[in-house]
């Protein structure tokens, strides 16, 4: 069979493909094999540190043409190598790319700007790309966002930017990384509509993700990475039904998930809202699981609304809520519905309408962002943005050493150090030290972020959907982090899609429904 030929059967090929970050680096693939046909759905699922990430960006040449590193082995996309000189252009007309962080792909301003860019690359006619980004930006419902800037959109309205901007593109080869890490259930059922219905067209479609989701149970090819290697390869539905136990030990799918998942995405979401996380996390540190007081008031909010452009309307509407020590609330809600917002209103990040928000009885309008810093600590949707260290000890240790105003060659105290070991522990991090918080994958990455601002006590936690892209191992550790911080007396407030990863634990919900906020004590799995 001719090269020409192949290429056509299988648009997408890997022989013995290996990568390490660097020279002297452990693998981060080792080996790698795969053939995906024309037209064919795989879904590639693993836990963190399994190398998912790692082969979406050498399928597309990010890795190692600008991200350095080191390859081997062949690896062919419609006949092209990725990483080939003089292929860049060739490359992004064969296959398009959603990273796991939109924002690192959104390099225009306006949203339709973004859509428009990769066919203006192309050279298409000013017809064509008009049709180009009606159509996609239709695809992913944001029609009536095309002229509006991609940065005061919310997560998962960037992130469906972002795929809409790939889609413009019409590669024969679609890869999506984590593609419902910041949607909303609606908004996932609609991307496994428009994917499906892509697969039918021809299309070679590779989605990624951290553990079993609709996207494995809806692709009729499932491979499950372990350690850099392919461990399993076959029927999505053979697969979860043979070999649960072990999806089960790789903490890429719940113990309570029932063998013989309908292929369809609707079994899934019925499936999603039933299980419940029983990962038991062995950590060489102690969890304090006592209940602290919560009768001492930090925040209270009294019938805000808020509008970021008084001509299209308020994004909050009349929110009235009250906040105490030792809470745990789990702010829930659609994409766009207005949690990110109100969570940054808590913090001063956006600045409030004069008493309308008070922190520990002060007007927070009066306050300096300064000093809401140093009793609330905030991690974004993105870990990354966060980072300032070269390594992982060192982004842990920075804050404290800079609360105590330590120079950088002046020795760490000793209960620092042991505080920094302990929140490793936990973390699952402990081994990771000297590494590069950048080398770490996704999940660990944010797992880092919330350690790095719980190291330093503060009376509020806010963390910003900090399960998207984890397996459920991490999302246990991540339970456990904020279990020590909530039994240390401070509240805690986590902008959330998936509550379902905290049953059982003393959380209670915050549901955000276009801009208005409805409470209960207890959701119905919570109890």
């Amino acid at each position: 069979m001719s090269s020409s030929a192949e290429a056509s059967i299988y648009p997408l090929k890997l022989r013995n493909v290996a990568y390490s970050y660097a020279e002297d680096a452990k693998p981060a693939l080792q080996a790698i094999s795969l053939f995906a046909a024309s037209g064919e759905w795989v879904h590639i699922t693993g836990d963190s540190g399994s190398g998912k990430s790692t082969l979406a960006q050498l399928l597309c040449g990010y890795l190692p043409r600008t991200g350095g590193g080191i390859r081997s082995g062949e690896l062919s996309v419609h006949g092209v190598d990725p990483a080939g000189e003089g292929a860049i252009r060739e490359v992004a007309e064969r296959i398009g790319v959603v990273f796991q962080d939109p924002d690192a792909q959104l390099v225009q301003g306006r949203v339709e700007d973004e859509v428009a860019f990769g066919p203006e690359n192309m050279c298409c006619e000013l017809s064509e790309i008009e049709r180009r980004i009606v159509e996609s930006l239709a695809a992913v419902e944001l029609s009536n966002y095309r002229m509006d800037n991609v940065h005061n959109l919310s997560g998962g309205q960037r992130q469906r930017a972002a795929i809409a901007a790939v889609l413009s593109m019409e590669t024969p080869i679609l890869v999506l990384d984590e593609p419902a890490a910041s949607l909303d259930a609606a908004a996932k059922e609609r991307l496994l509509l428009l994917l499906d219905k892509l697969q039918q067209q021809g299309r070679t479609i590779v989605t990624l993700s951290g553990r079993i989701d609709e996207f494995a149970v809806a692709a009729g090819r499932l491979i499950v990475l372990e350690h850099g290697n392919i461990a399993l390869d076959g029927p999505s539905e053979r697969l979860l039904e043979q070999e649960r136990i072990n999806l089960v030990k790789l903490g890429l799918l719940s113990d309570r998930m029932q063998p013989g998942l309908e292929r369809r995405a609707s079994s899934m979401l019925k499936a999603e809202a039933e299980f419940e996380v029983e990962i038991e996390i062995e950590a060489e540190a102690e969890v304090h699981t006592q209940k602290a007081p919560s009768n001492k008031l930090l925040m209270e909010i009294n019938n805000l609304s808020y509008a970021y452009d008084l001509n299209k309307g308020n994004v909050l509407k009349n929110i009235s809520l009250s906040l105490y020590a030792g809470e745990w609330k789990l702010l829930c809600g659609e994409t766009g519905s207005g949690k990110t917002t109100l969570s940054r209103l808590f913090m001063g990040l956006l600045d409030p309408p004069k008493g309308k928000v008070w922190w520990r009885g002060q007007d927070i309008a009066r306050l300096s962002l300064s000093d809401m810093a140093q009793d609330i600590g905030y991690v974004f949707q993105q870990p990354e943005h966060q980072f300032v260290a070269n390594t992982v000890l060192e982004e842990l240790l920075f804050g404290p050493r800079a609360v105590q105003g330590l120079a950088p060659r002046e020795r760490t105290p000793e209960p620092m150090l042991e505080r920094a070991q302990a929140l490793l522990a936990i973390a699952g991090l402990r081994g990771k030290e000297r590494l590069s918080p950048y080398m770490l994958s996704g999940g660990e990455k944010r797992l880092l972020s919330v350690a790095a601002a719980m190291i330093v006590p503060k009376k509020l936690y806010i963390l910003d959907e900090p399960t998207a892209g984890t397996d459920l191992h991490g999302a246990a550790r991540l339970a456990a982090l904020c279990r020590e911080a909530v039994a240390s007396g401070a509240a805690l407030v986590m902008i959330t899609h998936e509550p379902e990863l905290f049953a059982g634990e003393q959380a209670a919900t915050w549901r955000m429904n276009q801009g208005s906020l409805e409470t209960e004590d207890q959701l119905h799995f919570f109890k």
